[in-house]
């Protein structure tokens, strides 16, 4: 009888890998490997006429003076469970310097749960342009309930995204406003 429920289990688990929410809110960091620096990273992703849509707010430090840019990426969720997070439109940035607008980070990660924690994680690539090489790394992701210290949703919020109410329902938590 026991080797029958251990046999459920070990079928059953990819599905059930398959049928995670990703919806929310999710922090964490970004780890350049040519530079060896981590970047606060952020991702929301929410449910829109059936399929996934999300942006992404990633943070970095030139000379003692922060900068962010924000995507509106593409999610989707790969045959063998990872979520495949693709860039696809740079709609907001202070950065020094004129952004390429060939570059696009994608984001391979696994899902996991460990203990009360929601985790993606996985390796990031840049595409290789003419002027510049691919980058490398990883990114490690927790879903957040905590909606009110998002810069993301901050960011949402200067756009007039109207989605940071959206990531709240997927948290649970209420969404202050910093007006």
């Amino acid at each position: 009888m026991k080797s029958i429920q251990l046999l459920l289990v070990a079928f059953c688990c990819p599905i059930l890998a398959f049928t995670q929410d990703i919806a929310g809110l999710w922090k964490g960091t970004l780890y350049n490997d040519s530079t060896g620096l981590k970047h606060h990273y952020e991702v929301g992703i929410t449910m829109e006429n059936g399929r996934y849509v999300g942006y992404s707010h990633t943070s970095f430090i030139i000379d003692q003076k922060k900068y962010f840019g924000l995507k509106k990426v593409k999610v989707k969720i790969a045959s063998d469970g990872k979520v495949i997070i693709e860039d696809a439109e740079l709609l907001l940035n202070d950065y020094p310097v004129e952004a390429n607008k060939n570059i696009r980070q994608l984001n391979v990660l696994d899902f996991t749960i460990m203990g009360d924690f929601e985790i993606l994680s996985g390796p990031f690539v840049t595409n290789r342009t003419k002027t510049y090489l691919p980058l490398t790394g990883k990114v490690e992701l927790k879903k957040n309930k905590n909606t009110i210290q998002s810069d993301l949703i901050t960011r949402l919020q200067q756009l007039g995204k109207g989605l940071e109410q959206v990531f709240a329902q997927n948290t649970g938590e209420p969404v202050v406003k910093n007006d």
